[in-house]
């Protein structure tokens, strides 16, 4: 299956590694690398409405902890085609697929936000694959209304139900939104933060801005379809992630709140949970560096 490459776009540049289209068996997946080529291999889950571009909150550290980040757009998301993915559960046929193209037998896999799920997805359902999985401000099951009006973006409360009952809705709320200025998102993300993240993305949100942009860069359905997936039954339970699991949540998250973090943890068989003091949704900028010295083989 060949690997076809692209140079990197001039508005993701510097800090963007290149874009490569990987010719799966079920369609073409969008993928980027960073930190250190050929290290030892963690598996990234963008978080919503985002791409694999913010994987870019590892790169620093990565380089420096000799760790290679392999960072894969979801179905119809950033570069990747439209691939039947009823469930969040069926994202692990993805991942084994992408592994077993690029020689990596075992990895540490890693979700942000929305991204959380996919990552204990694969642990769960590739036990024999995955060594360790790490959750940052990662969201628990919806598993009523209550859950989806605790999430602090409107976005997300309009977005979950409306995936499942008015896709045409959500498509048109999902389009609207992509007509935000850059200067609306700046300010959303700065308003978002908690006073750690903040100050550690201090002169870097055009790489976060530029990670939304490219999300949608080929249609919105992919990200209802992402929203859809995550707001019904994920196709596992977490009892079934058997791997370590490292639950990391902002103390100062109003996005995705603390609750999630204590639902996740208890749920898990083996889950810790870490709070991280003055730290928003964007705790990957703070705690980079300790997430992957606790997935290192």
């Amino acid at each position: 299956m060949p690997l076809h490459r692209r140079p990197p776009r001039a508005d993701t540049e510097p800090w963007a590694a290149p874009v490569a289209t990987l010719d799966v068996d079920r369609g073409p997946v969008g993928a980027s690398r960073f930190g250190t080529r050929g290290g030892w291999p963690v598996l990234w889950c963008h978080g919503g409405l985002s791409c694999r571009l913010d994987a870019a909150f590892l790169d620093a550290q990565a380089n420096r902890l000799g760790a290679e980040i392999v960072a894969i757009d979801r179905p119809g998301i950033g570069r990747s085609g439209a691939r039947d993915t009823p469930s969040v559960a069926a994202w692990a046929d993805t991942v084994r697929d992408v592994a077993d193209l690029l020689g990596i037998p075992t990895f540490a896999v890693a979700g942000w936000s929305a991204g959380g799920p996919y990552a204990l997805a694969c642990a769960a359902m590739m036990p024999d694959r995955v060594r360790a999985v790490a959750t940052l401000a990662g969201m628990a099951p919806l598993e009523g209304g209550r859950d989806i009006l605790e999430l602090g973006l409107l976005l997300d409360k309009l977005l979950f139900p409306a995936s499942s009952r008015a896709p045409r809705t959500a498509a048109a709320l999902v389009r609207l939104a992509t007509l935000a200025p850059n200067r609306l998102l700046r300010r959303q993300i700065i308003r978002t933060a908690g006073s750690k993240d903040r100050a550690a993305l201090d002169g870097t949100h055009e790489w976060l801005v530029a990670a939304m942009r490219e999300a949608t860069a080929c249609g919105v359905s992919g990200t209802v379809e992402d929203y859809r997936r995550i707001g019904k039954p994920w196709g596992f339970t977490l009892g079934q992630v058997q791997r370590s699991a490292t639950v990391w949540q902002g103390q100062q998250d109003t996005l995705v709140p603390m609750d999630h973090a204590r639902r996740l943890t208890a749920a898990l068989p083996d889950g810790e949970l870490r709070v991280v003091p003055s730290t928003g949704h964007y705790l990957p900028a703070v705690v980079a560096q300790a997430v992957l010295e606790e997935l290192a083989p």
